[in-house]
Order: structure tokens, then sequence, then C-alpha cells
């Protein structure tokens, strides 16, 4: 089976949602694609960009909660998960392969996704 996750957001809870769901759906085999888009991709880079506003992101914060980026990590060695960085997304903040942190696999469009899922499921998460 075959998961497809669209991330839309840089807030903290949904970006560990995200990779929460990357590591359970992983673990138990199945290939996910994360397609980082919009805001998304500033938390991916080098200098990451990351909102803390909602209750549970400040909640994760001051709990000192494992960071998406290491679940992201967990994630990656499972062999089963690719992380696109949109292309559109990417040319809106002038983001280049060197400006994202190694677990990007590489950037690209909406359609290289969708071809990629194609017959699984998609959750966005925005």
């Amino acid at each position: 089976m075959k998961t497809g996750i669209i991330v839309g957001s840089n807030e903290r809870s949904r970006l560990t949602y995200a990779a929460m769901t990357s590591v359970i759906i992983s673990s138990m085999g199945d290939e996910v694609y994360v397609f980082l888009t919009m805001d998304a991709v500033k938390a991916f880079t080098k200098n990451p960009e990351v909102k803390n506003e909602d209750l549970s992101s400040k909640t994760m914060v001051e709990k000192k909660e494992e960071d998406y980026m290491s679940l992201f990590r967990k994630a990656k060695k499972s062999n089963k998960v690719k992380i696109y960085a949109c292309s559109y997304a990417s040319k809106l903040f002038n983001y280049t392969k060197e400006d994202y942190v190694d677990i990007v696999d590489e950037i690209a469009g909406i359609t290289t996704f969708s071809m990629d899922v194609e017959g699984g499921q998609i959750i966005s998460v925005w």
C-alpha cells in the first residue's frame, strides 16, 4: 500500500502529526510519499522557520517533546519514505536543493508526487 502526505503548514503540531504518521505507516512496511508545499517547505531548510502558534505546538515546546525532524529521520530509516519539496513553493521562496536539510530527497512537482502515490491514499495536513 502507498500513502501520500501533503503538508502545507509550518506549524509544529501539524509537522509533528505528519511525521508521526510517516513513522507509523512506514513501520508497517508501507511506502510513504511526503509532499511539502507552501509554508511547509520553510520547516525543512537548513535554517528552519517553524510556527508555534497553536496550543499543541506551544505545549510540545514547553514539554520538550520529540521534534518533527527527528521523527521524520526515524521514518526515513525504514527506506520506505520519500520526501519532496514542492517545486512551486521552492521557486516562490527562492530555495534550491542545497537550502534543504538532507532528508528532503528532491524538489518535485505535484505531478511526480501524484504518480508515485497513484492507487494509494492521500492525507492532507494544513
